[in-house]
C-alpha cells in the first residue's frame, strides 16, 4: 500500500494544481481525508470519492501510456492528451483551455485512443 501511495504522489506532478495539492496532502503527507474535509469545509464522502477517482486515474494504464509516449507526438496532440488524460479535463474544457475546436480535440483524442489500443495489442 505504501508503494502505491508513493507512486500516486510522484505522478501527481502531472495533474491539475488543485488536484495535486489534494493528492499530496493525502498520499505524501498522510493527512486523513476526514481531517482535510473538515479543514476545507467539504463533505468527507465527496472528498473520498474525488481522492479515489484521482488515484485511479494516475494509476491507470492510459495515464502511464500518455506520460511515457507523449514526448514523441505532435505538439497539439501532446497538449490535448495532457489536458484530457493527465489533467482529467473534459473534451469541452480542453477545447476552451487550449483554444481549439471541439472537433480538433476529439480528433486528437481519437488518435491517442487508437495509439493506446494498439499498444495494448
Amino acid at each position: 500500500m505504501r508503494d502505491h501511495a508513493e507512486i500516486i504522489a510522484a505522478r501527481a506532478e502531472h495533474i491539475l494544481p488543485e488536484d495535486r495539492d489534494l493528492i499530496r496532502a493525502v498520499f505524501a503527507d498522510g493527512m486523513p481525508v476526514s481531517t482535510l474535509a473538515r479543514l476545507t469545509g467539504v463533505d468527507p464522502r465527496g472528498l473520498r470519492r474525488r481522492v479515489r477517482a484521482l488515484a485511479r486515474r494516475v494509476l491507470s494504464d492510459r495515464f502511464v501510456f500518455v506520460l511515457r509516449s507523449r514526448s514523441g507526438w505532435p505538439t497539439t496532440r501532446r497538449r490535448v492528451a495532457t489536458a484530457c488524460v493527465l489533467q482529467g479535463r473534459s473534451l469541452r474544457a480542453t477545447a476552451r483551455h487550449l483554444r481549439l475546436t471541439l472537433h480538433a480535440v476529439r480528433r486528437h483524442m481519437d488518435a491517442v485512443n487508437a495509439l493506446y489500443d494498439e499498444s495494448r495489442s
